[in-house]
């Protein structure tokens, strides 16, 4: 389905709305006017054969700064996970599955792939290694249980509507069934463990911060898909534990409809800066990034790349 970009948003490559508490204002915005124009472009440049050798040079170097190393052990085993699951859960074109056997040995040979940017992350890579067989077979009971009802498991898939009030459509993507997300948890280090690793613990409800965003999350979810039920599944290395409407007041309508009203009011002043701002400077000078969040956590190139368009 097709959405026409108001000018005043195209103008600065924003094109949807996506949850207003995965990052601050200031961060979402730099990314779309600033950050992927210039790697898109950059990309476009490695992929022309034409291009030459001074060209090539710098668009690796565009890419080495602000491009590169921004993942972390703990987002690719994450992702290995999930194409455990995928693969064990999810039928292909030909109604098929893998046994989990083969579909672990994916998902860790995914996550061998992995280059790690530090010796911390390298040292979490090799823990997850470990980890990745136990979360994935807890994630897959955990993901059974939530959509026992479901006639057949379907995977991650885009969601992309209007919300109302709103001009541009939001964007959102469940992981499963088109109402639910899986979370993993994962080991960190620990001088005060004997092991030297601190076990990733699993959430006894809704109401912490970080779990708060995933119910933002849910709520798009749920404003997009005719208002079925959402779940959230976290699974780590010892056991899993399910969210549904049931054990979780966060997840039933009327919260819901709480949080969708200010991610409305989020969306919509957005909207209004946008509206205000006619080129990119503009824009990113009617917002203050929060550099003490963890989703400024970047590479120093990164972040200084940022702090020169703020001029910090």
């Amino acid at each position: 389905m097709l959405h026409d970009v108001p000018d005043w948003a195209s103008r600065h490559n924003v094109r949807t709305h996506s949850n207003p508490r995965s990052k601050d204002r200031a961060k979402n915005l730099f990314e779309k006017t600033h950050i992927r124009p210039i790697v898109g472009a950059a990309f476009d440049v490695l992929r022309d054969t034409s291009s030459s050798d001074a060209d090539r040079l710098r668009a690796k170097d565009v890419l080495h700064r602000l491009h590169d190393r921004r993942s972390s052990a703990n987002m690719e085993a994450g992702k290995a996970t999930q194409t455990i699951t995928d693969l064990h859960l999810v039928m292909d074109e030909n109604g098929e599955t893998l046994g989990l056997a083969d579909a672990t040995h994916a998902g860790v040979e995914q996550l061998q792939n992995y280059k790690p940017k530090d010796e911390d992350d390298a040292a979490r890579k090799e823990k997850y290694l470990e980890e990745l067989p136990l979360v994935a077979e807890h994630a897959i009971k955990g993901l059974q249980e939530a959509m026992a009802s479901e006639n057949r498991i379907l995977g991650e898939k885009q969601l992309l509507g209007a919300l109302p009030g709103t001009a541009l459509p939001y964007d959102t993507r469940p992981d499963y069934a088109n109402r639910g997300d899986l979370k993993t948890k994962w080991s960190r280090p620990s001088s005060r463990s004997k092991s030297g690793w601190q076990a990733g613990s699993l959430p006894t409800s809704l109401t912490g911060m970080f779990d708060m965003n995933n119910v933002y999350q849910s709520c798009g979810f749920w404003a997009l898909n005719g208002h079925r039920p959402p779940f959230l599944v976290y699974a780590n290395a010892t056991d899993y534990r399910v969210f549904t409407p049931e054990n979780a007041p966060e997840l039933r309508d009327d919260f819901l409809q709480d949080v969708l009203n200010d991610i409305i009011l989020q969306c919509k002043t957005t909207e209004n800066i946008l509206r205000a701002a006619s080129t990119k400077d503009e824009l990113l000078g009617l917002v203050a990034p929060d550099w003490q969040a963890i989703y400024w956590q970047e590479p120093e190139t990164y972040l200084a790349e940022a702090r020169e368009i703020w001029s910090v």
